[in-house]
């Protein structure tokens, strides 16, 4: 089986190299920033960065960020498509969840109230957002802690051209789920600014599976509410102030767990996002000084008198009957960076991070064995700060060459000291290629809860990484088509990992040896004839543990293989077509899911969008989800999302 997706991928992603082109966007002559904190052409770094562009998001209208992430090479999140607002992992090229940075417009973005530190997703809606960039391999040396496996920068939607451009969406689609956002963007004189608000409400479906039929579980629903505002003020040619502020809110229904349906628990999160930033920008030199705050508070509460012992038995009360939980967390980030050009071929990159961390933490509950109260954590002891310096020396176009090198030095008021490195060399092959080679080292931090919780362990070790990247671009036809080949390994020590003693139960975070994971990457965007683009990509990602030399097979959840292919087309200059597939190979199931680490089955879905423009202003959109009405598990006793769909109308002026 595996042979034969190989070789179907393989043909696929050949043969598209042979489609003719027209009009498409020069992909890799687009300006990045992520790759070295300075506005690079893509095609001028030997980094691997993937762009999704605004066009690509109006392709996807309603599904949530991860579902988005879920269609690019090595990007995997469990639970993308189950019930709304359910907790995600998120892997990158098989890295465990919280090995991978997420960024909002370059600032961190982290929850110290989460086990691994990670930001609740489902508060980032895709509405938000004007591109995103996708920066694989070890990214500590310039953006520091949990960037082991890469980077995902968000970047919000700025001011418009216009004094003052309105625009409206409105729509509606299976499990009685609505969706509509307003916004407002404009310039005036040196004053730029857009804000826009979102709300989704959605009755949704039951979170648990029922397995035995009949049961009638309830549906678990969603209301959410999201604002976003970006303010720009350019004070003189040179000098410019921005504030950035996004807020979340939603109240969501959960079940008991898997195949546990529950009529009573209720998660609630607010999140808030402020950023403040002063830009320089003169001759040679720019420089950036940002202060940001991102908050947290989710609350859980059951107030169940049914809950039965996973439902199976409705008499029995053996599990939870009352509970409560709050999980506050805070995570200040400041920063002054910047860069400066030495000439057309040099330049260095360099800054100064600190960064403050609390959490406050609370569980109660009620059972048949009595009253239960997890070990309180307090911001007053669970606190830590990282004060990092780092620079990069970019060499560009030295007869065909590029290459990067930098280093970045932390300080951490818990762990102690660390550095990083990077050594990334590329090298042009005549006018239609790339060959690149990264060396990098990376490193993550144990979250609070890790250290502090009742299962902490304050004697917890960074885990410390080396990651190898080799790889081979190609780009033709002005830029608009482009393959790429990229082969890695990672190896990490002192992986952080949560161990139950087999002989007392007695559990705790504690350091494994090592971990070793590996695979390539084949990535393809083509234009076809003159009417569209046809983009596909193939993951392979394995990998293992060892703990006093014993291997531990260790991926859980996470598929050797994954494929996705999306043919976007414009028959019309009115007309937009996007059927895209979408292959999940086999995984072992979770460590602690019900059965056991057992393969789960490979799955397939089948996605299509259509938008029609009626005239420039308004466009009217219909979304096909899982057309084929597939019936899979990303978690055994989860539902996700059977055929679906969400039709609507965007009017801008």
């Amino acid at each position: 089986m595996k042979r034969k997706i190989l070789v179907v991928a393989a043909v696929i992603l050949h043969g598209t190299l042979h489609a003719q082109h027209e009009t498409v966007n020069k992909d890799l002559d687009e300006v990045v920033v992520t790759a070295t904190r300075k506005e690079q052409k893509q095609s001028q770094t030997g980094k691997v960065i993937t762009v999704i562009d605004r066009a690509t998001l109006e392709n996807n209208p309603g599904k949530s960020l991860t579902e988005i992430l879920n269609q690019y090479a090595g990007l995997f999140t469990v639970g993308a498509n189950n019930a709304p607002a359910s907790n995600q992992e998120f892997y990158m090229r098989g890295a465990a969840t919280g090995n991978t940075l997420f960024l909002i417009d370059g600032i961190p973005l982290q929850d110290p109230s989460f086990i691994t530190n990670i930001y609740d997703l489902n508060n980032i809606k895709p509405e938000h957002i004007e591109r995103i960039e996708i920066l694989k391999g070890a990214q500590s040396t310039l953006w520091g802690s949990a960037a082991v496996a890469g980077v995902i920068n968000i970047i919000t939607k700025k001011g418009g051209e216009k004094s003052i451009s309105p625009s409206v969406s409105l729509a509606y689609g299976t499990y009685n789920t609505f969706q509509g956002d307003v916004s407002i963007k404009g310039s005036i004189k040196r004053f730029s600014y857009n804000v826009i608000y979102n709300r989704t409400q959605t009755d949704g479906f039951s979170a648990a599976y029922d397995s035995i039929g009949g049961r009638s579980f309830d549906k678990d629903g969603l209301r959410q509410n999201n604002f976003q505002a970006n303010l720009q003020y350019r004070i003189s040619d040179v000098l410019s102030i921005q504030l950035m502020s996004n807020y979340g809110q939603y109240k969501a229904d959960a079940d008991a767990g898997a195949y546990a349906d529950d009529y009573d628990i209720t998660a609630r999160s607010k999140t808030f996002i402020n950023n403040l930033g002063l830009h320089y920008k003169r001759g040679k030199t720019t420089l950036h000084l940002t202060q940001s705050f991102v908050r947290s508070d989710r609350f859980y509460y059951d107030d169940s008198t049914d809950v039965g012992a996973l439902r199976l038995d409705p008499a029995a009360t053996y599990y939870t009957v009352w509970s409560d939980a709050g999980y506050k967390g805070l995570s200040s980030v400041t920063e002054l960076y910047g860069n400066y050009h030495f000439s057309s071929h040099a330049s260095i990159v360099g800054g100064v991070q600190y960064i403050a961390q609390k959490t406050d933490q609370h569980y109660t509950s009620i059972s048949n064995y009595g009253p239960y109260d997890a070990l309180p954590i307090s911001s007053d002891s669970a606190k830590a700060r990282n004060l990092s310096v780092y620079a990069s020396l970019l060499l560009a176009e030295l007869k065909r060459f590029n290459i990067e090198i930098g280093g970045r030095y932390n300080h951490f008021s818990v762990y102690g000291n660390n550095t990083t490195f990077t050594f990334n060399p590329s090298y042009h092959i005549g006018d239609g290629a790339i060959v690149f080679l990264n060396v990098s080292s990376g490193y993550n931090t144990p979250s609070l809860y890790q250290l502090y919780s009742e299962y902490g362990n304050r004697d917890l070790k960074p885990e410390k990484s080396i990651n190898y990247e080799l790889g081979l671009q190609t780009f033709m036809n002005d830029n608009r088509n482009h393959l790429r080949i990229v082969a890695f390994k990672r190896d990490i020590k002192d992986l952080i990992i949560f161990y139950t003693n087999p002989d007392t139960y007695v559990s705790q975070y504690r350091n494994r040896d090592e971990q070793h994971d590996y695979g390539f990457e084949v990535e393809s965007n083509v234009v076809v004839g003159n009417i569209g683009r046809w983009v596909n990509n193939f993951s392979y990602i394995n990998g293992n543990g060892t703990n006093d030399g014993e291997k531990i097979r260790n991926l859980y959840r996470r598929p050797n293989f994954t494929f996705n292919s999306t043919l976007t087309l414009n028959p019309s200059s009115r007309l937009t077509l996007a059927p895209a597939f979408r292959f999940v190979g086999e995984r072992l199931a979770g460590e602690y899911d019900l059965g056991g680490p057992n393969p789960m089955p490979a799955y397939y879905t089948v996605d299509c969008y259509v938008a029609y423009k009626v005239n420039r202003w308004l466009k009217l959109f219909g979304d096909f989800r899982n057309i084929t009405d597939q019936k899979y598990f990303d978690v055994y006793g989860y539902n996700s999302r059977r055929f679906n769909f969400l039709a609507g109308l965007r009017c801008s002026l």
